[in-house]
């Protein structure tokens, strides 16, 4: 889909914006327990942003007043899968022992008035940390049962987001834990994590970047074949006033490549060459229907065959539309008889999160359209069933390339 990664610059904001949180004392609200780190996030607000490939730094401090016993000290990074909320999964997990009253060669940084006994501590203690965040992970897929290799499956690392129609959930948590001696309760300090991945589209055709650098019309087609991919044809059939079957061949182009970023646009053309002269003059822009679609896909958590337990492939569930196109009438040229052209766009969603698989869950777009109305036809098409589908894909980044513009005339944005 004309999708790449690169190790160029991103246009992310800088790891700049530092975040504190802390524990208190019950008695005296003292802050006893505190982690800093710095992250890409906008505001000390916003959860802790990180981006694929991100180091995530920071620091654990520790101040007790009073000699107590402690343990262990642990940092844990987690993400997790959660569907219909009450099914979660790790699919990542790494942790850090910053501190254990069993190892004698953990002595933190402390400051020269603390000091350290074997699962004793009072004063100040630092530790630095630092998660490397993969671009990828492998988890287990299938278990053999008798003696023969287990399988790996490979992921990418997804992305955060909270999904409440598809009832699916996936987060990343930094877990720090202070474990103390004997039967006294430990202490933790959750931290909600966000994370992105990072992906651009490869550069438009050199007649669309001139366009968008020049704040030109776009080069149809014929005049610029790379920058669009042909759809295969598809006839609306159906009925004009309940008695006259009548058809329209429509004729679907979308901008290349099939790789869009959130908050761009997607350019379109539709011809659509009519055999009844009635219903090629009640066609309008608003006769046209076209969405974004996301699938939702769901497997079992695992499948038992006899030598394995293996994770099922996944299937459709769910479709939900997650934007319409807008049209307006194209270019002014010479059209055959009984033929409209129509100019279209779909805005992407800023906030739609990118194609994902993991685990038992994935997600995935594609563009549909669904056919034709107007003014006494009646189309026939199956229930929710589109006419024509192309699979998309949803990144993140723009193009290392002039930026899209949108072209939508004001009185026919949706």
């Amino acid at each position: 889909m004309g999708n790449q990664t690169t190790e160029a610059v991103w246009d992310v904001p800088p790891a700049e914006q530092e975040h504190q949180y802390h524990l208190t004392t019950k008695k005296t609200g003292a802050r006893w327990l505190a982690l800093t780190l710095k992250s890409r996030a906008t505001s000390p607000e916003d959860a802790p942003t990180f981006y694929q490939g991100a180091n995530i730094v920071g620091a654990m401090i520790m101040e007790l007043d009073k000699e107590e016993p402690i343990d262990e000290v642990t940092l844990s990074l987690y993400g997790r899968l959660s569907i219909f909320s009450h099914s979660t999964s790790n699919f990542f997990y790494s942790s850090k022992t910053l501190y254990s009253a069993a190892d004698r060669n953990s002595d933190p940084d402390s400051s020269p008035t603390s000091f350290l006994k074997r699962g004793r501590l009072k004063g100040r203690y630092e530790w630095p940390f630092s998660f490397r965040l993969p671009k990828g992970v492998s988890i287990l897929s299938s278990i053999a049962l008798h003696g023969d290799a287990s399988e790996r499956a490979k992921y990418r690392l997804p992305p955060s987001f909270q999904d409440d129609l598809a009832n699916v959930l996936v987060q990343y948590t930094l877990v720090a834990r202070v474990n103390r001696g004997g039967f006294k309760a430990g202490s933790k300090l959750i931290i909600p994590l966000t994370y992105a991945p990072l992906s651009r589209p490869t550069p438009p055709s050199i007649p669309r970047q001139l366009a968008y650098q020049e704040n030109h019309t776009l080069v149809g087609p014929g005049g610029d074949p790379d920058g669009w991919k042909a759809l295969a044809p598809v006839t609306a059939k159906g009925l004009l006033f309940k008695t006259v079957p009548v058809e329209a061949e429509c004729r679907l182009h979308v901008s290349r490549p099939l790789s869009y970023t959130r908050g761009g646009p997607i350019h379109l053309l539709i011809s659509i060459k009519c055999n009844n002269k009635q219903l090629h003059d009640l066609l309008t822009p608003r006769s046209v229907h076209l969405s974004l679609v996301q699938r939702i896909m769901f497997g079992e958590a695992a499948q038992r065959t006899r030598f394995s337990e293996r994770l099922a492939p996944p299937t459709t569930v769910k479709t939900i539309e997650r934007a319409a196109a807008s049209w307006w009438k194209g270019p002014s040229t010479e059209e055959p008889a009984l033929t409209k052209t129509f100019a279209g766009e779909l805005l992407v969603p800023g906030d739609l999160v990118p194609a994902c698989q993991i685990l038992h869950y994935g997600h995935e777009y594609e563009i549909a359209f669904h056919g034709l109305s107007a003014i006494g036809f009646t189309q026939n098409v199956l229930p929710k069933k589109p006419l024509l589908t192309e699979a998309v894909g949803v990144v993140t980044a723009f193009a290392q390339a002039p930026q899209p513009r949108s072209y939508i005339p004001p009185e026919y944005a949706v």
